[in-house]
């Protein structure tokens, strides 16, 4: 069996995956960066990634940038799959 950091080089982007992939909720940049215990350079680095490839949603409301998760990218439920069952 294949452990998620064999898979994923990156560490934070493991964290932030699995927070998003399993909840229906926005987050602001720093809420992100408490729940995963990483820094905010590094989330907001790995958020950029995530979105350049459509796996996350950036939305403005009012002076808040809030991310999540983007549902309709077909790769969604594949993941979801491979994260419950790697370590």
């Amino acid at each position: 069996m294949y452990t998620l950091k064999q898979i994923f080089t990156s560490t934070t982007r493991i964290r932030l995956l699995k927070l998003l992939l399993f909840s229906d909720k926005s987050y602001h940049l720093r809420e992100i960066s408490r729940r995963i215990s990483t820094s905010p350079i590094y989330t907001s680095k790995e958020l950029k990634n995530l979105e350049k490839i459509k796996m996350v949603k950036k939305d403005r409301l009012a002076n808040l940038t809030l991310y999540s998760l983007n549902k309709d990218n077909e790769i969604v439920p594949e993941l979801k799959s491979i994260f419950k069952k790697c370590k």
